[in-house]
């Protein structure tokens, strides 16, 4: 992420039916110039049209059957375009701060290969 471009990273979010204000809550804390894909783990996205409407860097992937949590996201991965990717579940609220400090690690950290998260109350 050289020069702080957010878009080298993908947000992929694990759903399954989820409840459209939980799903709204995490798609409004993401920083807006990322894209963001929601991974829907069945054969239909019931949020597509207000999803759809939320953000143009929103795409809609469905799995087509429940893989699963691993399966899912596994899925997810493999319709990643961007180096970095971030997997989630739509339940996460980000901080403000989160995508800052995400940038400036990359910026200074070119050899790694998974960041952890941390839970905060």
């Amino acid at each position: 992420m050289k020069n702080n471009k957010i878009q080298d990273i993908s947000i992929n979010i694990l759903t399954y039916r989820t409840d459209k204000k939980i799903l709204f809550d995490c798609i409004k804390s993401i920083n807006i110039s990322a894209q963001i894909n929601i991974i829907e783990n069945s054969k239909k996205f019931e949020n597509e049209n207000f999803v759809k409407k939320l953000d143009k860097n929103i795409k809609i992937y469905c799995t087509g059957k429940n893989f699963g949590y691993a399966g899912g996201h596994n899925y997810g991965l493999s319709k990643i375009k961007t180096r970095y990717v971030l997997i989630c579940n739509p339940d996460i609220i980000f901080r403000k701060d989160y995508f800052k400090n995400i940038k400036n690690y990359i910026n200074k950290n070119s050899n790694f290969h998974i960041i952890g998260s941390q839970y905060s109350k």
